[in-house]
């Protein structure tokens, strides 16, 4: 008897630890406040869910806001947030300015870098740059839309620094980036950086899950172990001109957001929790809406991608 009770507190002993250990965090990509006319709300309950979670950090994936005074106030939401808060480049955001005055809009030192949390290493990379021969050409004011076929690229120094960053720590590494090291339409060096991360896994698995954005899609994929997940937009698809619809919203909105039509916005923001566990599990927790009409369907779309959706998932390492 007295064995068995001795059992007991030490499973409830373990289980306490093992959730004490537990990283908690809430994620979201492309909120693109400069699109959208409602993002300010969106962000708003993303911040309050977070709250109520009491997650150990927020991200964004990128694609958040322009640097301008206008959007100030979209910034402030996001700095409201009681706890630690971190930022992910995206390509739009460098759509007007050079890639520093981004940064310092919103109060970042470097485009990547490192932290921690508990028994896990949190890497943030760029890949905001084009490659021209053997030279990185950040991106700067919108240059990268007249170069498709050569962008987007991690530098060879930056490849240099995350080698050095992953061989130094012992906990288990989470990367970030806007776009995505998993399938043909992200980092265009993305086996280089998978390469970085077999090698750093050869020994003891340490490189357990690459998080992005950009696509507007909800996307997974596992290659070589690692967890490969993509983060649906905050807002909205992007249909472009081929299925632009303008009587969504009054005209008004129209014109004060001339790229809102070329949208398909979610009633709902979309955002997901993640849960790390070191004895080795990751936990997303999802999140589903529907389309503010007309759907896909309405407008002739198939893709199955399109649905307004983050996908719950159990994952092990």
């Amino acid at each position: 008897m007295n064995r068995l009770i001795t059992l007991i507190i030490l499973s409830l002993l373990f289980f306490a630890c093992s959730k004490e250990d537990t990283i908690k965090f809430a994620v979201f990509s492309d909120a693109h406040n400069d699109i959208i006319h409602d993002a300010k709300i969106r962000l708003e309950l993303f911040i309050e869910a977070a709250e109520k979670k009491d997650v150990d950090f927020i991200i964004e994936l990128g694609d958040f806001c322009l640097p301008f005074d206008i959007n100030q106030p979209f910034l402030k939401i996001w700095n409201s947030f009681n706890g630690s808060s971190y930022h992910v480049l995206g390509n739009h955001d460098i759509d007007v300015s050079p890639k520093i005055v981004t940064q310092q809009f919103l109060g970042m030192d470097r485009s990547y870098y490192s932290f921690d949390k508990g028994d896990f290493h949190f890497i943030v990379l760029d890949a905001n740059f084009i490659k021209n021969e053997n030279e990185y050409i950040p991106y700067s004011r919108g240059n990268y839309f007249n170069h498709s076929e050569n962008r987007p690229y991690i530098p060879g120094n930056q490849l240099e620094w995350l080698k050095k960053d992953i061989a130094q720590t012992n906990n288990y590494i989470i990367i970030f980036s806007h776009q995505s090291l998993e399938h043909w339409g992200g980092v265009k060096n993305r086996e280089k950086l998978r390469e970085i991360f077999n090698d750093a896994n050869k020994e003891r698995k340490k490189v357990i899950a690459c998080f992005c954005g950009h696509d507007h899609e909800d996307r997974y994929a596992e290659i070589d172990g690692i967890h490969y997940i993509g983060i649906r937009s905050l807002s909205f698809n992007w249909v472009g001109e081929k299925y632009q619809y303008e009587k969504r919203f009054p005209s008004e909105l129209n014109e004060l957001y001339p790229n809102l039509k070329y949208t398909m916005p979610y009633r709902d923001p979309l955002y997901a929790f993640i849960e790390l566990d070191p004895e080795g599990r990751i936990m997303i927790i999802g999140k589903q809406s529907t389309f503010i009409p007309p759907d896909p369907r309405q407008l002739g779309i198939s893709n199955t991608l399109n649905y307004p959706k983050i996908t719950s998932r159990k994952l092990e390492f």
